[in-house]
């Protein structure tokens, strides 16, 4: 089972397709494990949900609440609109700005109950508000359910031609639940118990979207568990090709043995 998931190209992946496809190959990325090897360029917490009132300019912060009022409106500048939601908590209400994105309005909807992130800032009128943040839209009976933006550490991956980070953490996710319980290990059992390392399906799913809790400052100096063990299989295959090179390189120089009769 492993291997067929891993070596399917990406364009047959949920939310990919030949265009996308295309980007990522451009990259250097063609099948699943090329996705799965090509890990995060850092991490951000947004694990820790402020209240509103909580919120100050010049920080970015992840909060939740509940959409009140929202629509799209026009600016001077032909062609430039914002759509503009104001999003409600216990606390207090602050409104959340998305430039130049209208297909928003197809998105977010009153009533809805929403987990943002993003940059909070001083609004003209002496309010603060949130410009262009991740969101996640929480269905009121799954409230519970695993985030994948929001409300945890999340990964941050490089842009790709047209595909985001916010959609590469989705397609990661999304293939990540897919994985068998057990992965091929091209460490030996003995090295990965002298060394303390997870197997290989840990790491993978653990340097992509981390444990609560795991510090962010150990996850962007690539020292969790997790992400060492993967950057020692990395030189570990390397210097295991290396010597398989030098054996065959001097096979082909050892001299034919000449025998006489």
């Amino acid at each position: 089972m492993t291997a067929p998931l891993l070596s399917t190209p990406l364009q047959f992946l949920k939310g990919v397709g030949p265009r996308r496809a295309s980007d990522l190959q451009r990259v250097g990325l063609q099948t699943v494990e090329d996705l799965l090897e090509r890990f995060p360029l850092r991490y951000e917490d947004r694990g820790r949900l402020r209240s509103i009132q909580s919120l100050k300019s010049g920080e970015r912060a992840a909060f939740a609440g509940e959409i009140v009022d929202c629509g799209l409106r026009t600016t001077r500048r032909p062609g430039f609109k914002i759509f503009e939601a104001l999003v409600r908590d216990p606390s207090g209400a602050i409104r959340a700005v998305w430039l130049n994105q209208p297909f928003m309005r197809d998105v977010l909807q009153r009533r809805q109950r929403v987990v943002l992130f993003g940059p909070v800032e001083r609004r003209g009128g002496g309010g603060l508000q949130v410009t262009n943040p991740q969101y996640e839209i929480l269905d009121a009976d799954e409230e519970t359910d695993e985030t994948i933006h929001t409300g945890r550490i999340v990964p941050v991956y490089e842009r790709a031609g047209s595909v985001t980070p916010k959609m590469q953490r989705r397609i990661v996710h999304d293939v990540l639940q897919c994985l068998p319980s057990r992965l091929d290990d091209p460490l030996p059992e003995v090295v990965r118990t002298r060394r303390g390392f997870p197997d290989r399906r840990h790491a993978l799913y653990h340097a992509h979207f981390p444990e609560a809790g795991t510090s962010e400052h150990t996850l962007n100096e690539f020292r969790t568990p997790a992400q060492v063990r993967l950057i020692f299989e990395e030189f570990f295959l390397f210097q295991i090709g290396l010597l398989l090179r030098r054996r065959t390189a001097d096979a082909e120089r050892k001299p034919a043995e000449i025998r006489v009769d």
